[in-house]
Protein backbone atom coordinates (compact mmCIF):
# COMPACT_ATOMS: atom_id res chain seq x y z
CA UNK A 1 0.00 0.00 0.00
CA UNK A 2 1.61 3.28 -1.15
CA UNK A 3 1.52 6.48 0.88
CA UNK A 4 0.66 9.46 -1.31
CA UNK A 5 -0.69 13.01 -1.03
CA UNK A 6 -3.33 15.05 -2.83
CA UNK A 7 -1.66 17.47 -5.24
CA UNK A 8 -2.91 20.92 -6.24
CA UNK A 9 -5.52 19.33 -8.54
CA UNK A 10 -4.66 21.59 -11.45
CA UNK A 11 -5.06 24.73 -9.37
CA UNK A 12 -8.32 23.79 -7.63
CA UNK A 13 -6.57 22.57 -4.45
CA UNK A 14 -9.34 20.15 -3.49
CA UNK A 15 -10.86 17.02 -4.92
CA UNK A 16 -13.86 14.77 -4.29
CA UNK A 17 -13.58 11.32 -2.73
CA UNK A 18 -16.24 9.10 -4.32
CA UNK A 19 -17.80 5.77 -3.47
CA UNK A 20 -18.27 2.79 -5.79
CA UNK A 21 -21.38 4.46 -7.25
CA UNK A 22 -19.46 7.63 -8.09
CA UNK A 23 -21.22 9.56 -5.32
CA UNK A 24 -19.16 12.18 -3.44
CA UNK A 25 -18.64 11.11 0.17
CA UNK A 26 -16.01 13.66 1.19
CA UNK A 27 -13.72 16.39 -0.04
CA UNK A 28 -9.95 16.38 0.30
CA UNK A 29 -7.56 19.30 0.08
CA UNK A 30 -4.02 19.88 -1.13
CA UNK A 31 -1.54 17.92 0.96
CA UNK A 32 -4.01 15.46 2.50
CA UNK A 33 -2.37 12.04 2.97
CA UNK A 34 -3.90 8.91 1.45
CA UNK A 35 -2.95 5.26 1.28
CA UNK A 36 -3.40 3.82 -2.19
CA UNK A 37 -5.14 0.45 -1.94
CA UNK A 38 -5.31 -0.24 -5.68
CA UNK A 39 -5.17 1.46 -9.06
CA UNK A 40 -7.76 0.84 -11.76
CA UNK A 41 -7.09 2.74 -14.95
CA UNK A 42 -7.34 6.47 -14.35
CA UNK A 43 -8.85 5.91 -10.89
CA UNK A 44 -7.23 4.92 -7.59
CA UNK A 45 -8.91 3.52 -4.53
CA UNK A 46 -7.53 5.22 -1.42
CA UNK A 47 -7.94 4.98 2.33
CA UNK A 48 -8.15 8.10 4.49
CA UNK A 49 -8.42 8.78 8.19
CA UNK A 50 -11.96 10.10 7.99
CA UNK A 51 -13.18 7.33 5.68
CA UNK A 52 -11.80 3.97 6.72
CA UNK A 53 -13.74 2.13 4.00
CA UNK A 54 -11.99 4.24 1.41
CA UNK A 55 -13.11 5.76 -1.85
CA UNK A 56 -12.01 6.66 -5.36
CA UNK A 57 -10.02 9.63 -6.67
CA UNK A 58 -8.47 10.40 -10.04
CA UNK A 59 -4.95 8.96 -10.12
CA UNK A 60 -3.80 12.29 -11.59
CA UNK A 61 -4.44 14.09 -8.25
CA UNK A 62 -1.89 11.93 -6.38
CA UNK A 63 1.71 12.87 -5.72
CA UNK A 64 4.57 11.51 -3.63
CA UNK A 65 5.64 15.01 -2.53
CA UNK A 66 4.38 16.33 0.79
CA UNK A 67 4.13 19.93 2.00
CA UNK A 68 4.90 22.01 5.05
CA UNK A 69 1.69 21.50 7.01
CA UNK A 70 0.39 23.13 10.18
CA UNK A 71 -2.73 22.11 12.05
CA UNK A 72 -3.89 24.74 14.55
CA UNK A 73 -5.90 22.41 16.77
CA UNK A 74 -9.13 23.59 18.35
CA UNK A 75 -8.40 23.13 22.06
CA UNK A 76 -10.76 25.83 23.31
CA UNK A 77 -9.07 28.49 25.41
CA UNK A 78 -5.50 27.37 24.78
CA UNK A 79 -2.90 26.69 22.11
CA UNK A 80 -1.76 23.60 20.22
CA UNK A 81 -0.11 23.23 16.82
CA UNK A 82 0.85 20.01 15.05
CA UNK A 83 3.37 20.59 12.26
CA UNK A 84 4.75 18.39 9.51
CA UNK A 85 7.93 19.56 7.84
CA UNK A 86 8.58 18.42 4.24
CA UNK A 87 11.20 15.91 5.45
CA UNK A 88 8.21 13.99 6.92
CA UNK A 89 9.14 14.83 10.50
CA UNK A 90 6.42 15.86 12.94
CA UNK A 91 6.54 18.52 15.63
CA UNK A 92 4.12 19.67 18.35
CA UNK A 93 4.06 23.18 19.76
CA UNK A 94 1.91 23.26 22.94
CA UNK A 95 -1.04 20.97 23.69
CA UNK A 96 -3.85 23.05 25.24
CA UNK A 97 -5.42 22.05 28.55
CA UNK A 98 -5.69 18.45 29.76
CA UNK A 99 -8.51 16.27 28.47
CA UNK A 100 -10.00 16.01 31.95
CA UNK A 101 -10.51 19.79 31.94
CA UNK A 102 -11.89 19.98 28.37
CA UNK A 103 -15.64 20.42 28.07
CA UNK A 104 -15.61 17.84 25.26
CA UNK A 105 -13.05 15.63 27.07
CA UNK A 106 -11.20 15.51 23.74
CA UNK A 107 -8.10 17.65 23.33
CA UNK A 108 -4.86 17.81 21.39
CA UNK A 109 -3.83 14.23 22.22
CA UNK A 110 -7.00 12.92 20.57
CA UNK A 111 -6.33 14.72 17.30
CA UNK A 112 -2.63 13.85 17.26
CA UNK A 113 -3.33 10.15 17.94
CA UNK A 114 -6.01 10.18 15.21
CA UNK A 115 -3.64 11.86 12.77
CA UNK A 116 -0.92 9.24 13.21
CA UNK A 117 -2.92 6.06 13.65
CA UNK A 118 -6.02 6.73 11.53
CA UNK A 119 -4.97 9.27 8.92
CA UNK A 120 -1.35 8.18 8.40
CA UNK A 121 -1.85 4.50 9.26
CA UNK A 122 1.12 4.39 11.63
CA UNK A 123 1.38 2.27 14.78
CA UNK A 124 1.91 5.22 17.12
CA UNK A 125 2.88 8.86 17.50
CA UNK A 126 6.47 9.73 16.66
CA UNK A 127 7.59 13.35 17.13
CA UNK A 128 10.91 14.94 16.24
CA UNK A 129 10.38 18.01 18.44
CA UNK A 130 7.91 18.89 21.16
CA UNK A 131 7.82 22.49 22.42
CA UNK A 132 6.13 23.96 25.47
CA UNK A 133 6.19 27.69 24.79
CA UNK A 134 5.68 28.57 28.48
CA UNK A 135 4.45 26.89 31.68
CA UNK A 136 0.75 27.84 31.65
CA UNK A 137 -1.78 25.01 31.89
CA UNK A 138 -3.64 26.04 28.73
CA UNK A 139 -0.40 25.29 26.85
CA UNK A 140 1.12 22.35 28.75
CA UNK A 141 -1.93 20.62 30.28
CA UNK A 142 -2.59 18.51 27.19
CA UNK A 143 0.98 17.20 27.39
CA UNK A 144 -0.15 15.19 30.41
CA UNK A 145 -2.28 13.15 28.00
CA UNK A 146 0.05 13.22 24.99
CA UNK A 147 3.28 12.24 26.75
CA UNK A 148 1.47 9.55 28.74
CA UNK A 149 -0.16 8.20 25.56
CA UNK A 150 -3.59 8.06 27.19
CA UNK A 151 -7.08 9.33 26.31
CA UNK A 152 -10.07 9.95 28.56
CA UNK A 153 -11.97 6.96 27.16
CA UNK A 154 -9.26 4.54 28.30
CA UNK A 155 -7.51 4.14 24.95
CA UNK A 156 -3.72 4.23 24.89
CA UNK A 157 -1.19 4.74 22.10
CA UNK A 158 2.60 4.46 21.72
CA UNK A 159 4.45 7.79 21.87
CA UNK A 160 8.06 8.62 20.98
CA UNK A 161 9.65 12.07 21.34
CA UNK A 162 13.15 12.90 20.14
CA UNK A 163 13.63 16.31 21.83
CA UNK A 164 11.52 18.28 24.30
CA UNK A 165 12.13 22.05 24.24
CA UNK A 166 11.07 24.60 26.87
CA UNK A 167 11.64 28.23 27.91
CA UNK A 168 13.39 27.35 31.19
CA UNK A 169 10.68 28.78 33.42
CA UNK A 170 9.21 26.44 36.03
CA UNK A 171 6.29 26.60 38.45
CA UNK A 172 7.74 25.99 41.89
CA UNK A 173 5.59 25.22 44.94
CA UNK A 174 7.39 27.80 47.09
CA UNK A 175 8.51 31.36 46.44
CA UNK A 176 10.00 32.52 44.21
CA UNK A 177 7.51 30.59 42.11
CA UNK A 178 9.17 31.26 38.74
CA UNK A 179 12.73 30.87 39.96
CA UNK A 180 15.37 32.79 41.89
CA UNK A 181 16.33 36.20 40.57
CA UNK A 182 19.23 38.66 40.56
CA UNK A 183 19.29 42.39 39.96
CA UNK A 184 21.62 43.42 37.21
CA UNK A 185 22.25 45.52 34.17
CA UNK A 186 22.81 44.66 30.52
CA UNK A 187 25.76 46.28 28.78
CA UNK A 188 23.92 47.23 25.59
CA UNK A 189 20.56 46.90 23.89
CA UNK A 190 20.88 46.45 20.12
CA UNK A 191 17.74 48.41 19.23
CA UNK A 192 17.16 50.98 21.93
CA UNK A 193 14.03 52.72 20.72
CA UNK A 194 11.49 50.44 22.41
CA UNK A 195 11.77 51.73 25.99
CA UNK A 196 13.73 48.80 27.44
CA UNK A 197 15.92 49.79 30.40
CA UNK A 198 19.40 48.42 30.97
CA UNK A 199 18.69 47.76 34.66
CA UNK A 200 16.30 45.02 35.69
CA UNK A 201 15.54 41.86 37.65
CA UNK A 202 16.44 38.60 35.91
CA UNK A 203 15.36 35.03 36.61
CA UNK A 204 18.48 32.88 36.70
CA UNK A 205 17.07 29.67 38.22
CA UNK A 206 16.09 28.02 34.96
CA UNK A 207 15.26 24.43 34.11
CA UNK A 208 17.48 22.80 31.51
CA UNK A 209 17.99 19.05 30.89
CA UNK A 210 16.01 15.92 31.82
CA UNK A 211 17.52 15.80 35.28
CA UNK A 212 16.25 19.30 36.10
CA UNK A 213 12.71 17.98 35.54
CA UNK A 214 13.14 14.50 37.01
CA UNK A 215 15.17 15.54 40.06
CA UNK A 216 14.39 19.22 40.68
CA UNK A 217 16.38 21.10 43.32
CA UNK A 218 13.12 22.61 44.55
CA UNK A 219 9.62 21.16 44.73
CA UNK A 220 7.33 21.90 41.77
CA UNK A 221 3.71 23.02 41.99
CA UNK A 222 1.57 19.86 41.89
CA UNK A 223 0.22 20.02 38.32
CA UNK A 224 3.54 21.11 36.85
CA UNK A 225 5.13 18.25 38.80
CA UNK A 226 2.98 15.81 36.81
CA UNK A 227 4.35 17.28 33.59
CA UNK A 228 7.91 17.24 34.92
CA UNK A 229 7.68 13.54 35.77
CA UNK A 230 6.68 12.74 32.17
CA UNK A 231 9.33 15.02 30.71
CA UNK A 232 11.89 13.21 32.84
CA UNK A 233 10.89 9.85 31.30
CA UNK A 234 9.46 10.11 27.77
CA UNK A 235 11.65 12.33 25.53
CA UNK A 236 15.10 11.12 24.55
CA UNK A 237 16.50 14.63 25.05
CA UNK A 238 15.36 17.72 26.93
CA UNK A 239 16.74 21.19 26.20
CA UNK A 240 16.09 24.76 27.25
CA UNK A 241 15.69 27.16 24.36
CA UNK A 242 16.34 30.87 23.80
CA UNK A 243 17.09 33.25 20.95
CA UNK A 244 20.81 32.49 21.06
CA UNK A 245 20.32 28.99 19.64
CA UNK A 246 19.45 30.46 16.24
CA UNK A 247 17.89 27.39 14.62
CA UNK A 248 16.68 23.99 15.72
CA UNK A 249 19.31 21.29 15.10
CA UNK A 250 18.77 19.89 11.63
CA UNK A 251 16.65 22.87 10.59
CA UNK A 252 19.12 25.53 9.56
CA UNK A 253 18.43 27.21 6.20
CA UNK A 254 19.10 24.85 3.32
CA UNK A 255 17.74 24.83 -0.21
CA UNK A 256 14.64 22.69 -0.55
CA UNK A 257 14.18 22.23 3.21
CA UNK A 258 12.24 24.00 5.93
CA UNK A 259 14.12 25.95 8.58
CA UNK A 260 12.94 26.55 12.16
CA UNK A 261 14.25 29.85 13.52
CA UNK A 262 14.19 30.60 17.26
CA UNK A 263 13.42 34.27 18.00
CA UNK A 264 12.45 34.08 21.66
CA UNK A 265 12.60 34.04 24.58
CA UNK A 266 15.41 36.57 24.90
CA UNK A 267 18.09 35.44 27.38
CA UNK A 268 20.08 38.48 28.53
CA UNK A 269 23.64 38.71 29.87
CA UNK A 270 23.95 40.96 32.90
CA UNK A 271 26.53 42.57 35.12
CA UNK A 272 27.34 41.09 37.62
CA UNK A 273 27.96 38.08 35.37
CA UNK A 274 24.74 36.14 34.93
CA UNK A 275 22.30 35.05 32.28
CA UNK A 276 18.59 35.27 32.85
CA UNK A 277 15.08 36.02 31.65
CA UNK A 278 13.94 39.54 32.49
CA UNK A 279 11.16 39.90 35.06
CA UNK A 280 8.37 41.74 33.23
CA UNK A 281 6.30 43.11 36.11
CA UNK A 282 4.20 40.17 37.34
CA UNK A 283 4.44 36.39 37.32
CA UNK A 284 1.76 35.90 34.68
CA UNK A 285 3.12 38.61 32.37
CA UNK A 286 6.61 37.15 32.76
CA UNK A 287 5.50 33.56 32.06
CA UNK A 288 3.53 34.59 29.01
CA UNK A 289 6.09 37.09 27.80
CA UNK A 290 8.93 34.60 27.70
CA UNK A 291 7.08 32.28 25.34
CA UNK A 292 9.15 30.37 22.83
CA UNK A 293 8.78 32.19 19.50
CA UNK A 294 9.45 30.21 16.31
CA UNK A 295 9.54 31.22 12.65
CA UNK A 296 9.20 28.40 10.14
CA UNK A 297 10.52 29.22 6.66
CA UNK A 298 10.04 27.09 3.57
CA UNK A 299 10.87 28.47 0.15
CA UNK A 300 9.36 31.94 0.02
CA UNK A 301 6.87 31.25 2.83
CA UNK A 302 7.19 32.36 6.45
CA UNK A 303 5.03 31.20 9.36
CA UNK A 304 5.39 32.81 12.81
CA UNK A 305 4.36 31.06 16.06
CA UNK A 306 4.14 33.52 18.94
CA UNK A 307 2.90 31.73 22.07
CA UNK A 308 1.36 34.20 24.55
CA UNK A 309 3.47 37.28 23.88
CA UNK A 310 2.34 40.55 25.45
CA UNK A 311 3.27 44.20 24.92
CA UNK A 312 6.20 44.08 27.37
CA UNK A 313 7.78 41.05 25.74
CA UNK A 314 7.07 42.30 22.23
CA UNK A 315 9.14 45.40 23.02
CA UNK A 316 11.85 43.14 24.47
CA UNK A 317 11.95 41.06 21.27
CA UNK A 318 12.06 44.16 19.09
CA UNK A 319 14.94 45.45 21.22
CA UNK A 320 17.06 42.40 20.38
CA UNK A 321 15.92 41.41 16.87
CA UNK A 322 15.46 43.47 13.70
CA UNK A 323 11.77 44.01 13.06
CA UNK A 324 11.85 42.25 9.71
CA UNK A 325 12.69 38.98 11.48
CA UNK A 326 9.03 38.86 12.56
CA UNK A 327 7.50 39.51 9.13
CA UNK A 328 5.35 36.53 8.14
CA UNK A 329 2.85 35.32 5.59
CA UNK A 330 0.95 33.51 8.36
CA UNK A 331 1.12 34.33 12.07
CA UNK A 332 -0.48 32.68 15.05
CA UNK A 333 -2.08 35.55 16.95
CA UNK A 334 -0.46 36.33 20.30
CA UNK A 335 -2.16 35.14 23.50
CA UNK A 336 -5.48 33.99 22.00
CA UNK A 337 -6.28 37.48 20.75
CA UNK A 338 -5.54 39.44 23.93
CA UNK A 339 -5.39 43.21 23.43
CA UNK A 340 -2.19 43.49 25.49
CA UNK A 341 -0.21 44.18 22.32
CA UNK A 342 2.27 46.72 21.01
CA UNK A 343 1.22 48.04 17.62
CA UNK A 344 4.84 48.18 16.48
CA UNK A 345 5.04 44.42 16.82
CA UNK A 346 1.80 43.91 14.89
CA UNK A 347 3.23 46.15 12.16
CA UNK A 348 6.46 44.15 12.17
CA UNK A 349 4.57 40.88 11.66
CA UNK A 350 2.52 42.35 8.80
CA UNK A 351 0.80 38.99 8.46
CA UNK A 352 -1.24 38.11 5.39
CA UNK A 353 -3.20 35.64 7.53
CA UNK A 354 -3.54 35.71 11.31
CA UNK A 355 -4.81 32.61 13.11
CA UNK A 356 -6.21 33.03 16.62
CA UNK A 357 -6.65 30.06 18.95
CA UNK A 358 -9.35 30.86 21.51
CA UNK A 359 -12.37 29.40 23.28
CA UNK A 360 -15.79 30.32 24.59
CA UNK A 361 -14.42 31.76 27.82
CA UNK A 362 -16.30 34.88 28.83
CA UNK A 363 -13.72 35.74 31.50
CA UNK A 364 -11.33 36.73 28.71
CA UNK A 365 -13.68 37.49 25.78
CA UNK A 366 -10.91 36.60 23.33
CA UNK A 367 -10.28 37.56 20.61
CA UNK A 368 -10.54 41.25 21.54
CA UNK A 369 -11.81 43.85 19.05
CA UNK A 370 -8.59 45.85 19.28
CA UNK A 371 -6.41 42.94 18.17
CA UNK A 372 -8.81 41.97 15.37
CA UNK A 373 -8.73 45.53 14.09
CA UNK A 374 -4.95 45.79 14.39
CA UNK A 375 -4.39 42.48 12.58
CA UNK A 376 -6.52 43.70 9.68
CA UNK A 377 -5.15 47.26 9.68
CA UNK A 378 -1.46 46.34 9.82
CA UNK A 379 -1.58 43.02 8.00
CA UNK A 380 -0.41 42.77 4.41
CA UNK A 381 -2.59 42.22 1.42
CA UNK A 382 -2.02 38.98 -0.45
CA UNK A 383 -2.41 38.06 -4.09
CA UNK A 384 -4.36 35.05 -5.19
CA UNK A 385 -2.99 32.86 -7.95
CA UNK A 386 -4.73 34.94 -10.63
CA UNK A 387 -3.18 38.16 -9.35
CA UNK A 388 -6.31 39.36 -7.56
CA UNK A 389 -5.87 41.17 -4.25
CA UNK A 390 -6.92 39.54 -0.96
CA UNK A 391 -7.25 41.68 2.18
CA UNK A 392 -5.47 40.50 5.35
CA UNK A 393 -7.21 37.32 6.49
CA UNK A 394 -8.19 36.48 10.08
CA UNK A 395 -8.99 32.93 11.19
CA UNK A 396 -10.21 31.79 14.60
CA UNK A 397 -10.57 28.26 15.92
CA UNK A 398 -13.51 29.54 17.95
CA UNK A 399 -15.30 30.95 14.90
CA UNK A 400 -14.50 27.88 12.77
CA UNK A 401 -16.03 25.60 15.41
CA UNK A 402 -19.70 24.77 14.99
CA UNK A 403 -22.31 22.75 16.85
CA UNK A 404 -25.72 21.39 15.93
CA UNK A 405 -28.39 22.11 18.53
CA UNK A 406 -31.79 20.57 19.12
CA UNK A 407 -34.17 19.94 22.03
CA UNK A 408 -34.90 16.65 23.77
CA UNK A 409 -37.98 14.51 23.12
CA UNK A 410 -37.65 11.85 25.83
CA UNK A 411 -35.33 10.51 28.52
CA UNK A 412 -34.49 6.86 29.16
CA UNK A 413 -32.04 4.89 31.27
CA UNK A 414 -29.00 3.66 29.38
CA UNK A 415 -29.53 0.16 28.02
CA UNK A 416 -33.30 0.27 28.55
CA UNK A 417 -35.50 0.26 25.40
CA UNK A 418 -38.33 2.44 26.69
CA UNK A 419 -38.13 6.09 27.78
CA UNK A 420 -38.69 6.89 31.44
CA UNK A 421 -40.09 10.35 30.77
CA UNK A 422 -41.27 12.56 27.99
CA UNK A 423 -39.11 15.67 27.83
CA UNK A 424 -42.09 17.91 28.63
CA UNK A 425 -42.24 16.29 32.09
CA UNK A 426 -38.49 16.47 32.84
CA UNK A 427 -36.16 19.07 34.31
CA UNK A 428 -32.37 19.21 34.10
CA UNK A 429 -29.62 20.88 36.09
CA UNK A 430 -26.19 21.65 34.64
CA UNK A 431 -22.87 21.16 36.41
CA UNK A 432 -22.28 24.91 36.53
CA UNK A 433 -21.94 26.31 40.05
CA UNK A 434 -25.26 27.67 41.34
CA UNK A 435 -27.26 26.24 38.43
CA UNK A 436 -30.97 25.62 38.91
CA UNK A 437 -33.25 22.98 37.45
CA UNK A 438 -34.86 24.07 34.18
CA UNK A 439 -37.31 22.41 31.80
CA UNK A 440 -35.57 19.93 29.54
CA UNK A 441 -37.60 21.15 26.56
CA UNK A 442 -36.03 24.62 27.04
CA UNK A 443 -32.47 23.27 27.18
CA UNK A 444 -30.52 23.09 23.91
CA UNK A 445 -28.64 19.84 23.37
CA UNK A 446 -25.56 19.58 21.18
CA UNK A 447 -25.87 16.59 18.86
CA UNK A 448 -22.88 17.27 16.62
CA UNK A 449 -19.62 19.18 16.86
CA UNK A 450 -17.23 20.27 14.11
CA UNK A 451 -13.93 21.23 15.67
CA UNK A 452 -12.45 24.54 14.55
CA UNK A 453 -9.24 23.06 13.19
CA UNK A 454 -7.39 25.52 10.94
CA UNK A 455 -5.21 23.99 8.18
CA UNK A 456 -2.14 25.75 6.77
CA UNK A 457 -0.28 24.12 3.85
CA UNK A 458 2.52 25.46 1.64
CA UNK A 459 4.97 24.28 -1.01
CA UNK A 460 7.07 27.41 -0.44
CA UNK A 461 5.43 29.29 -3.31
CA UNK A 462 1.73 29.06 -2.48
CA UNK A 463 -0.05 28.99 0.86
CA UNK A 464 -3.43 27.42 1.62
CA UNK A 465 -5.44 28.31 4.71
CA UNK A 466 -8.73 26.58 5.34
CA UNK A 467 -11.21 24.86 7.62
CA UNK A 468 -14.12 22.47 7.30
CA UNK A 469 -17.50 24.03 6.56
CA UNK A 470 -20.46 23.51 8.86
CA UNK A 471 -22.75 20.52 8.16
CA UNK A 472 -20.68 19.32 5.21
CA UNK A 473 -17.47 17.47 4.42
CA UNK A 474 -16.29 20.33 2.18
CA UNK A 475 -13.66 22.93 3.03
CA UNK A 476 -13.54 26.71 2.91
CA UNK A 477 -10.07 27.52 1.56
CA UNK A 478 -8.05 30.54 0.48
CA UNK A 479 -4.85 30.17 -1.53
CA UNK A 480 -2.36 33.00 -1.98
CA UNK A 481 1.18 33.62 -3.06
CA UNK A 482 3.99 33.45 -0.51
CA UNK A 483 6.93 35.78 -0.11
CA UNK A 484 7.90 39.36 0.54
CA UNK A 485 7.23 40.45 -3.03
CA UNK A 486 4.03 38.50 -3.54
Amino acid sequence: MKNMFINDVGGNFKTALKDDNNKTIAHMIWGDPVRVEKESGVKSRVLTGRHKDGGWVDTSVLTASGLLELYVIDVGQGDSVLMRTPDDEWHVIDAGIANEEQMTKRGAANFIRWKFQNDLGRPGVSLRNVVITHPDFDHYGGMLDLLAGTLNDGRTFPIEVETFWHSGLARFADEPALGKTVKGSVASIPFGEFGLKADGTFITELLDDKASFAQPKRRFESTFARLAALVGKVPKKVRRIDHRIGYFPGYKPKAGRASIRVLGPVLEETTPAARGLRYLGSESVTRNGHSVVLRVDFGKSRILLTGDLNSRSQCLLLSYQPGDEFAADVAKGCHHGSDDIDMRFVRAMAARATIISSGDNEDYAHPRPRVLGASARYGREAKDLDGGVLPPLIYSTELARSIKLCTAAAVRERGKPSPLLQAANAEIKSSESGAKFRPLTHTPISTDLIYGLINVRTDGERILCGYMKENTSDFDIQVFRAGVDA
